[in-house]
């Protein structure tokens, strides 16, 4: 297997870049087409290689994941546009929980109508489209996902040159292999974002309100119920002329889960510098990442913060095992470019949990080690090492790779057999 994906990293033509913007570039297909007429494909390979996974030295898995991609956009004027992307997402070797989340057959991913000018005063969209918010950590495209799962939204945004306001309402699609994917009544995800640049030289400011709603949940008390979740928040983000960057989030989550009520909180610091006379320039950064986790499990009020549809692996550590649910994380990272066409990336996590009486939880919300009865004796989950890379041969075709190393501590000798985590993989994309 191996064999094959080299030959296919050494055969392969020349493409693009695997995009999924309103308006995709245009490529090979569209280079004889209409300028209102965009059609392409994409396809991605990726080679995973998982050891010690739950920290069990004999839980090893090793697959191949394929994504392929048609695209087609329609925009007879400014004013109106139609994209519609199909997605074909299958994988070899795959285990029964692999093929769960990273299979699905030909599907329509994305399919919507566009009226208004997203240069003007306001657009609006309608259909099924990918949503990102916050820098992904609130609402992410979740691409690294094989099957990148999507929204059917309305979405109105007003905005200027510096400032806009997104109003939507949407369901979360459910992938369902062999079926057309549809999302289900009352699972859904409101909200309003705001991005202001024009208050501060450099930076952005964006409060939101979100929220979910669940039909079923069962609660602390063990009964079943529906859940109504509001996560409250503001961000910022900007940068400086002498290579300085930041962003800071805060978010409180409220309302009702069955019959507890919710009262959660998370935040992010995260500080950088670039050094921009250097011949490689490269960037330090330091993150801190909180989420509270529940204080006293039965107390009738739930504190784990909840995450839904962020996008994990490009935030918390790419090994994937470990989620924001209560966790305090420290990163610290460099990433330079050696040339023009070539990025890495090298990053150190310190891993703990906020409550030693709430389980963790992977990036989907699931458990991944459970909740002791009388609170674990320790908090620390362990450090992680991370490394990335990315060769851009053209703007058409890239490949890529990185390799994660997960130390467990002591939170985590106290449920598994604490063996070391470790994750390798390889991809190649490219477009017509």
């Amino acid at each position: 297997m191996l064999r094959a994906l080299w030959l296919v990293l050494v055969l392969a033509p020349p493409a693009a870049v695997a995009s999924d913007d309103w308006k995709p570039p245009r490529r090979f297909l569209s280079r004889d087409l209409p300028e209102w007429l965009t059609l392409g494909t994409e396809l991605r390979l990726r080679w995973e290689d998982r050891r010690g996974l739950r920290f069990d030295p004999e839980n090893n898995d090793g697959y191949l994941v394929t994504r392929f991609r048609i695209n087609l956009g329609f925009e007879p004027s400014r004013h109106f546009g139609v994209f519609v992307q199909a997605q074909d997402a299958r994988g070899l070797k795959l285990d029964s929980f692999r093929r769960n989340n990273q299979r699905n057959v030909f599907d329509i991913r994305q399919g919507y109508v566009r009226i208004g000018d997203e240069d003007g005063l306001w657009d609006l969209k309608v259909g099924r489209m990918r949503m990102s918010l916050g820098n992904e950590r609130l609402l992410g495209r979740r691409d690294w996902s094989n099957t990148s799962p999507t929204h059917d939204v309305v979405k109105l945004a007003v905005h200027d040159d510096e400032n806009r306001v997104d109003l939507f309402a949407s369901g979360n699609v459910i992938i369902d292999d062999g079926a057309f994917d549809k999302h289900v009544d009352g699972n859904n995800y409101h909200g309003v974002y705001g991005s202001l640049g024009s208050l501060i030289s450099g930076t952005k400011i964006e409060p939101y309100l979100t929220q979910r709603t669940l039909t079923r949940v069962v609660g602390e008390d063990g009964a079943s119920g529906a859940a109504t979740i509001y996560t409250a928040g503001a961000r910022a983000q900007g940068s400086t002329p002498a290579g300085w960057d930041f962003e800071i989030d805060y978010a409180r989550q409220f309302g009702s889960f069955a019959n507890d009520d919710v009262r959660a909180w998370a935040t992010t610091l995260v500080a950088g510098y670039t050094f921009q006379e250097a011949e490689w320039k490269p960037r330090i950064h330091g993150e801190f990442n909180s989420a509270s986790g529940d204080a006293e499990f039965g107390d009738g009020v739930r504190g784990t913060y909840g995450t839904y549809f962020h996008s994990f692996h490009k935030h918390y550590g790419i090994a994937d095992l470990l989620g924001f649910s209560n966790t305090r994380n420290f990163k610290a990272g460099f990433h330079f470019r050696p040339n023009d066409k070539t990025m890495v990336r090298l990053d150190h996590l310190l891993i703990w949990v906020a409550s030693r009486n709430d389980a963790h939880y992977r990036h989907t919300g699931a458990v991944l080690l459970p909740r002791l009865e009388g609170g674990a004796a320790s908090s620390f989950v362990g450090n992680e090492f991370d490394a990335q890379f990315v060769y851009t041969l053209s703007p058409e075709y890239r490949l890529g790779g990185g390799f994660a190393r997960l130390f467990p501590g002591a939170y985590v000798a106290e449920t598994t057999p604490a063996a070391n985590s470790s994750f390798g993989y390889v991809f190649v994309e490219f477009t017509l």
